[in-house]
């Protein structure tokens, strides 16, 4: 479970923010403010915003910005090659249906402070964004990453799709007065507000539409690089996230739960609540570890299965070859042989394009 402190997600979102009113000639330190990122931190691939920071960046722009179509103008300015593997897994789609099946899957990786869902009724699709982070309480900014979700949504469409792809409706939950736009000019369609969600709804007749630069291959390539970056934001995330990098820091010589509540400054019962309502446990966190540890060293490293079993603070390799094969279905040998296998046609289809 994410919540809105956990520094798991990608800056691709305030990247464009910052350079969208670096063209206003409002400088990237104004909107950083506050929000604990700094400029030469925002230039490096490897840093991880939250929800949280993502909220301070928007609310510096709104009070920074006189544009009241900030928010749509930085949905234009979205293209998919601007969310990386994401991205690049949305343009190599089939048909846009498959690039709308990954996006709820995977939007986490792009745009974080939102859920986002499809449905299909009959001749008409809709795609349904559920503010995560506020309610309506907190209005500007509830607007504000509407409107902003709403035009990446059209414009990420007609980058996979084609560029006559258009809305036939808007369906917001708030009055036509709290719009900073009019959504009419702006989305090319009509508009309906104080409805029971928000949606962009549109042809279903562009669901099976060829993408533009469909690529099977591609996409099941990034595909599985998006898994990882899912599970890697997973894993980061909560309480058990925090227990997680413990274990990856003290891999071999798992603590005791009483050590790593010390460590955490915690109590027992707090975490074994917290651990609960994330759907897991201390057990089974030490296994998953184990688990991944496992795969990284077989993936990575010529180490024998005996000195991973060592190295993981398994008695025996025996033990350890019994619980990697209960929990992913293989033995390490041939785990090892299918990533090396893996490996071997990603860099012939790397070579070949």
């Amino acid at each position: 479970m994410i919540n809105l402190h956990d520094k798991v997600h990608a800056t691709s979102d305030l990247l464009v923010l910052i350079n969208v009113l670096a063209g206003d000639g409002i400088p990237a330190r104004s909107v950083l403010r506050g929000t604990g990122i700094s400029e030469a931190g925002l230039a490096s691939p490897a840093t991880r915003m939250s929800i949280a920071q993502m909220m301070s960046a928007y609310r510096n722009a709104i009070a920074l910005s006189d544009d009241p179509r900030l928010a749509v103008r930085l949905g234009e300015n979205c293209q998919a090659t601007t969310y990386g593997m994401y991205g690049y897994a949305l343009l190599s789609s089939a048909t846009y249906r498959s690039a709308c099946q990954f996006a709820e899957k995977y939007h986490y990786l792009s745009v974080p402070t939102v859920d986002i869902s499809f449905e299909e009724n009959g001749n008409a699709a809709s795609c349904i964004v559920e503010p995560l982070a506020f309610s309506e309480q907190d209005m500007a900014i509830y607007v504000f990453t509407i409107e902003r979700v709403f035009s990446t949504v059209i414009a990420l469409a007609r980058d996979i799709s084609d560029a006559d792809f258009g809305p036939t409706e808007i369906k917001v939950t708030y009055p036509r007065a709290r719009a900073l736009v009019s959504y009419e000019t702006y989305f090319g369609c009509p508009a309906q507000f104080g409805q029971s969600r928000n949606e962009v709804l549109f042809d279903a007749g562009w669901l099976d539409r060829p993408s533009r630069r469909a690529n099977s291959l591609t996409f099941a390539t990034v595909q599985q690089v998006c898994e990882e970056m899912l599970d890697r934001m997973g894993m980061a995330a909560g309480a058990s996230g925090r227990l997680r990098r413990l274990f990856i820091e003290s891999a071999g010589r798992f603590p005791g739960i009483d050590h790593a509540c010390r460590t955490l400054g915690t109590s027992p019962r707090t975490l074994r609540r917290k651990l609960s309502t994330e759907g897991t446990s201390y057990k089974t966190l030490i296994n998953e570890t184990r688990v991944q540890l496992a795969k990284k060293y077989l993936r990575e490293t010529g180490l024998t299965v005996d000195e991973i079993a060592s190295r993981l603070g398994y008695s025996d390799a025996s033990n350890f070859r019994h619980a990697f094969r209960r929990l992913t279905g293989m033995t390490p040998i041939d785990f090892r042989r299918g990533s090396a296998k893996r490996g071997a046609e990603e860099e012939l289809a790397s070579a070949l394009r």
